[in-house]
């Protein structure tokens, strides 16, 4: 093993009982009509390497995406994009910053590419930190995302853009945009071609089982970037059923109103347990100091839901699952006044 890599992190996934709100899945279901698609794919061709699939599936997301297929990489899943993206462009001791806090993954990646991964000191989700950040550690990638994973607050286009204009390369990594497309980095993209977009369909699309996700950027920065990507990182079946679902306009809109309504009902449930932050993702989070005994209330009664250290976050669900979260506040508040 080459040195020190006990300091980077294990993810180790867990099987979910009960209702998982703790990792930002959708909780539609895919209509029937779309299942019936899937069910009627032709797989005689399982034999061979996934080229036509690939093909269509990027060409259908830069249909949807409003981008050139040129523009575009595929991925396992945007973990995977944003490992290529570190082997890529960072040196050894290259420094990574990002927001305190946002996705954990960022910083293991960094590492593993040997990076050098720096976060703000304090009030690390502010413009005036992060920019403090970089003028201290002149990084050469700044990761940042946007809505942001964990707390939902939005990054303004000219704050990307200001960021964007004092380092070398940044990823804007958009896995939460669906839910709010006028929020978009990429029709910015011509004026800042030192900016990477990730995107996903394990969010709003509902198939984080098929790990699909997309890298967009300017098409000389993707080929400089694809010399880094393993062949055939997607399998055909999964880009196949992906491209199913992106021919049927009207299930994303309905995917994105379906949980945007879910997360507004969610919000008046949650009101007792602390300050929800405002959000245009799937999820809600609730500033409070007493999050771990908050997720272990809701563990006792089914409901699965993310612990941080100020904070607790919860995706948008269904209503049985709110029903469980509504009783177990009950059960709570009857304890406190007993």
């Amino acid at each position: 093993m080459r040195q020190r890599y006990e300091t980077i992190p294990r993810y180790v996934p867990h099987a979910v009982k009960g209702h998982a709100l703790n990792q930002n899945e959708s909780q539609y279901e895919l209509p029937e009509r779309i299942q019936d698609k899937i069910r009627s794919i032709d797989l005689t061709g399982l034999s061979r390497y996934p080229v036509e699939e690939l093909i269509r599936l990027k060409q259908r997301y830069a249909e949807y995406a409003g981008v050139e297929a040129n523009q575009l990489m595929v991925g396992s899943g945007s973990d995977e994009l944003l490992a290529i993206l570190c082997q890529a462009l960072l040196d050894v001791d290259d420094v990574v910053v990002a927001p305190l806090p946002d996705f954990s993954m960022y910083g293991i990646y960094a590492h593993i590419a040997r990076g050098n991964f720096v976060q703000p000191d304090e009030d690390g989700l502010s413009f005036q930190s992060l920019v403090q950040t970089i003028e201290e550690n002149h990084p050469k990638l700044v990761l940042v995302s946007n809505p942001n994973n964990p707390t939902g607050k939005m990054w303004t286009l000219d704050e990307l853009a200001m960021v964007a204009e004092r380092v070398p390369y940044l990823v804007v990594d958009e896995a939460y945009i669906d839910f709010t497309m006028d929020d978009s980095f990429k029709p910015r993209l011509a004026d800042h071609r030192n900016v990477i977009i990730l995107r996903t369909l394990s969010k709003a699309f509902g198939l984080a089982n098929l790990r699909i996700g997309f890298m967009i950027a300017d098409p000389a920065l993707i080929e400089n970037i694809d010399r880094f990507r393993s062949p055939f990182n997607v399998s055909g079946l999964s880009a196949a059923v992906a491209a199913v679902v992106l021919e049927d306009v009207a299930y994303i809109r309905d995917a994105v109103a379906y949980h945007n309504e879910q997360r507004e009902k969610l919000k008046p449930l949650l009101a007792p347990v602390g300050k929800i932050l405002p959000s245009r993702a799937n999820f809600l989070y609730v500033v409070t100091r007493d999050s771990e005994a908050w997720a272990s209330r809701f563990l006792a009664n089914g409901v699965h839901v993310r612990a941080f250290s100020d904070g607790i976050r919860v995706s948008a669900g269904t209503d049985e699952a709110y029903r469980l979260i509504q009783q177990t506040i009950e059960e709570v508040s009857s304890l406190e006044n007993s």
